[in-house]
């Protein structure tokens, strides 16, 4: 350390020794020999003037302003200044007496100008005589003036000095002012340099902060994304364009029974655990995905090393650059064993419900030949005279075999597909007959039905015997709900934006317990002493049939709504 700080100071201080030697050198050709005599002391002056110039990046106006003033002192001048000339504007720079304020100016038809656009230093010893050059300042008669030229040669500036009395003007003094334009000129050039420098590198500082930020985020982002792929159940996976693995998510283990390490350490090993019989067209279309031929969507077996067959379902994509290559191969993988098995549980329980269905017709069927007998023999014996037990008797199996009739026709409705053929139909039209019917049957006796029909037709398209159907069926069970004196109504709404029509049914009978809601529209669920529990199950099959939906509420507040919900044309 002591001997680069002994290195240091020697190359310092012979720079000094070399800067003093130059401007002796310079100051000697500036003063010939035989007027050094006469010129002694301005010579030592200036010496020590320029061995104490000394230019720190950033502190331009001072440096300049020492210039200004040096010449100034070292001519015996009034006032001497250091200008930028550029796009025909004078600017000064540096003063060396003070100004108030920056100055600017037009070069037009200054004597400045001339030392512009010549290229050349000039003096004049009264501008109030010799016009050619151009006006001086105003108060002021001699002038001296140098241009500043940098390295390359282009002018981009001047010294100017002035003196308010006429002054002569020597070859010396214009080669001293001259070295002073040197020193200024570069002095100018090195800031310019220095202030491209700063904002290259302030240009350089953002772009690595950018790049730091877009960094960063990027990191982030990868890590988010890290931390949603370990927290999938489905299986990330991840290969580079030449068929490198890259990222595997901690599933692998659970879904493929072998750990992620290997994966890495010999990519193989998925390929090696698929089931024989698949392993060929799986590894076929693994080596397209990394061609142009596309993406994939498999199922396939996999055989863990416990022996368990799970089914795979794998999802490859391909990731494109900007150049339009394939930059990755990414994909999802999930394990389908368990749906796949209760799709097949399902489909096994449709299929017996469906065998399930055939037969309950099919009883029936056989059940309603006899019973018609049966009925035909009942109404038989009601012809004749019979004791009054044997009469009350008939009568209770008559009403019997009528509700097992019933019944049966029910259970074979709600068995039987639904199929129709849509047409328009009018809901208005259809709930103004319903109405008009029950109105006058026994269960409406004592209650009153409110419904105002709408003005015009309000159409959807479905089958119009079965929509009457499920009115009928909505409109006796509000009023066998409701008691002598009370109100059923009935409505239509359209909520706004909405391509839908509520069919509204509301009664204020007993509340419905809101645990029982759920199971109305299950088939024998019934909350009626005499009912069959097939009626709303009817209803809400039919509704779906047409697209719909079928809701039902009960509260204190607005009583038990049914409503159906069918879509509008």
């Amino acid at each position: 350390m002591n001997y680069w700080k002994s290195f240091c100071l020697f190359i310092f201080k012979a720079s000094k020794r070399v800067t003093r030697k130059l401007n002796y050198i310079i100051l000697t050709s500036l003063f010939p020999v035989q007027s050094q005599k006469d010129h002694v002391t301005i010579q030592r002056r200036t010496l020590e003037v320029l061995s104490s110039l000394s230019y720190r990046t950033g502190e331009l106006k001072e440096y300049l302003k020492l210039i200004a003033s040096s010449v100034s002192e070292l001519l015996d001048l009034d006032w001497t200044v250091v200008t930028l000339c550029q796009d025909g504007f004078e600017r000064i720079l540096a003063s060396s007496i003070d100004m108030n304020g920056d100055f600017q100016a037009s070069l037009h038809g200054t004597i400045t100008e001339f030392v512009v656009n010549s290229g050349k230093g000039i003096y004049v010893k009264d501008t109030s005589i010799d016009k050619r050059y151009g006006e001086p300042p105003e108060g002021y008669c001699a002038y001296l003036g140098v241009p500043l030229r940098l390295p390359t040669g282009m002018i981009i500036g001047t010294i100017c000095s002035f003196h308010r009395q006429p002054r002569d003007f020597t070859d010396e003094d214009m080669r001293l002012v001259e070295i002073f334009a040197e020193r200024a000129a570069t002095a100018i050039d090195n800031y310019n340099l220095c202030k491209d420098q700063q904002k290259m590198i302030q240009q350089l500082y953002s772009e690595i902060r950018e790049r730091q930020d877009v960094e960063l985020a990027l990191k982030k982002s990868e890590e988010q994304l890290r931390q949603i792929a370990e927290n999938l159940e489905p299986l990330v996976w991840m290969y580079s364009h030449d068929g490198q693995p890259i990222y595997m998510s901690p599933m692998f283990e659970k879904m493929w029974g072998i750990p992620v390490e290997e994966w890495y350490k010999n990519s193989r090993v998925c390929l090696d655990a698929i089931h024989p019989d698949d392993r060929a067209y799986v590894s076929e279309a693994f080596t397209k995905v990394f061609t142009h031929s596309g993406n994939y969507n498999l199922e396939y077996r996999i055989i863990r090393p416990d022996g368990n067959i799970r089914i795979i379902r794998d999802r490859a994509f391909q990731i494109i650059d900007d150049a339009g290559k394939i930059y990755r191969v990414a994909g999802i993988a999930e394990d389908i064993t368990e749906r796949q098995q209760e799709q097949e549980r399902s489909l096994r329980a449709l299929e017996r419900l469906s065998e399930i269905g055939e037969l309950a017709t099919t009883i029936v069927h056989e059940i309603r030949n006899p019973l018609t007998t049966v009925l035909m023999g009942l109404n038989f014996f009601q012809r004749m005279e019979l004791p009054e037990n044997a009469k009350k008797r008939l009568t209770l199996s008559l009403h019997e075999a009528e509700r097992l009739k019933r019944l049966l026709n029910e259970i074979l409705l709600y068995a039987k597909q639904e199929t129709f053929h849509p047409t328009p139909v009018d809901l208005n039209e259809i709930a103004i007959d319903v109405v008009e019917n029950i109105s006058t049957s026994q269960v409406a006796i004592g209650k009153q039905i409110i419904f105002d029909p709408l003005p015009e037709p309000l159409i959807v398209l479905g089958d119009q015997d079965k929509l009457r159907q499920v009115m009928i069926n909505l409109l006796q069970n509000a009023c066998e709900a409701t008691e002598i004196g009370g109100q059923i109504s009935l409505c239509f709404l359209s909520p706004n934006e909405s391509k839908q029509i509520y069919i509204q049914f509301q009664n204020y009978g007993d509340l419905i317990p809101s645990e029982s809601i759920p199971k109305l529209t299950k088939p024998f669920f019934t909350t009626k002493p005499s009912g069959n529990g097939l009626g709303l199950a009817i209803v809400k099959k039919i509704v779906e049939v047409h697209g719909g939906r079928l809701e039902i509420t009960s509260t204190e507040v607005s009583g038990t709504v049914v409503s159906v919900i069918l879509p509008m044309l």
